[in-house]
């Protein structure tokens, strides 16, 4: 039976939001610290929890790429309690531009949330994940995989979260890592996105230098549901295989396919 604490970030709505809710109904001993900037949207995401138990989902309103935020968190894991994993959901797709438009402040908040924050979230986890054996999740995207028009920067800090998983996995062999592309799924973000993708389509420059981001567009006007990659994710930072830790895997990949459904503890 699983019994411990799941860390998940970004989890007031989109992705972080349904699996912090499927960690809750299919895992009846697991309690999730849920962090998001929206202390409103944290609200809601407590009162739905309670179909599922009281006091089960513990949050903290904050920016994740803070210290105080991460350390509050960390705090809210009982020692007397495993924590099980750590899920790196929290990521800002913006600046939506050509990848040297991008100003120092821009790459320095980038960076800040989609990389730097789970790193040291992840350092200062450490001792309890090498503990428990634990597992981590940090959601990636298809943009680590090849230059996309309008997602450079984006794309640099899952170049460097993939690395990261990857180097996880060689020196800290007792944790599952694994960097997981949930697809591309009909989500806020996917909106905003799509909107950044289209001006950057009509900029005079784009057009200039004949780039093509109609396949990008195409993806994100055709977004996935998101319950399927969230029941993975879910099911993958429960139970992930070992032999899994610093691969880079797909939602619609073989590896994935077993993670669709609950999982039985080794």
């Amino acid at each position: 039976m699983y019994s411990g604490f799941v860390i998940v970030s970004g989890a007031s709505q989109g992705i972080g939001r349904l699996v912090s809710l499927y960690l809750l109904e299919h895992y009846p001993q697991v309690s999730v610290v849920a962090i998001s900037r929206s202390e409103l949207l944290l609200k809601t995401l407590k009162d739905e929890s309670e179909a599922f138990g009281l006091n089960r989902l513990h949050v903290v309103a904050g920016d994740i790429a803070k210290q105080e935020t991460q350390d509050t968190a960390i705090a809210l894991v009982p020692e007397n309690q495993p924590l099980l994993a750590v899920i790196n959901n929290a990521a800002q797709c913006q600046p939506n531009c050509h990848i040297l438009d991008v100003t120092h402040n821009q790459w320095t908040r980038i960076l800040d949330t989609n990389l730097l924050a789970p790193m040291n979230l992840l350092s200062k986890c450490l001792p309890m994940l090498c503990a428990s054996q634990g597992r981590v999740i940090n959601i990636t995207s298809s943009t680590s995989q090849g230059p996309v028009p309008a997602f450079g920067a984006y794309g640099v800090t899952k170049v460097a979260l993939n690395y990261v998983s990857a180097a996880m996995a060689i020196e800290y062999p007792d944790i599952t890592t694994i960097a997981f592309y949930p697809g591309v799924v009909e989500t806020a973000m996917n909106g905003v996105a799509l909107a950044a993708v289209q001006t950057y389509a009509a900029d005079p420059r784009t057009v200039k230098a004949g780039v093509d981001v109609s396949r990008v567009i195409a993806k994100l006007e055709a977004p996935i549901p998101a319950d399927a990659p969230c029941a993975m994710i879910a099911n993958l930072a429960m139970n992930a295989d070992r032999a899994l830790s610093g691969k880079f895997i797909t939602v619609d990949s073989s590896e994935a396919e077993k993670y669709k459904t609950p999982t039985a503890q080794n």
